[in-house]
């Protein structure tokens, strides 16, 4: 019975960060975020040079900790 319900919890997590994945998609649809948002944060380097918007990066990086934060804690 725990392997079945361990198969439910699984699949409701699945599709949760699916569902997370496709709103942060939907925000942001111009960006390649890849499959994992964790290794897109570690690998993600800030944009550097003349009329770079920093602001605009940090908001960018804030929307992406923030969809996998929310699929860390499964809400």
């Amino acid at each position: 019975m725990s392997a079945v319900r361990g198969r439910g919890t699984k699949a409701a997590s699945d599709c949760f960060a699916a569902r997370v994945y496709a709103e942060l998609a939907e925000d942001l649809p111009d960006e390649d975020l890849g499959e994992d948002l964790g290794d897109f944060l570690e690998r993600y380097e800030p944009v550097s040079g003349l009329g770079v918007d920093a602001e605009a990066d940090e908001e960018f990086l804030e929307t992406v900790r923030e969809a996998h934060d929310r699929i860390a804690l499964g809400y």
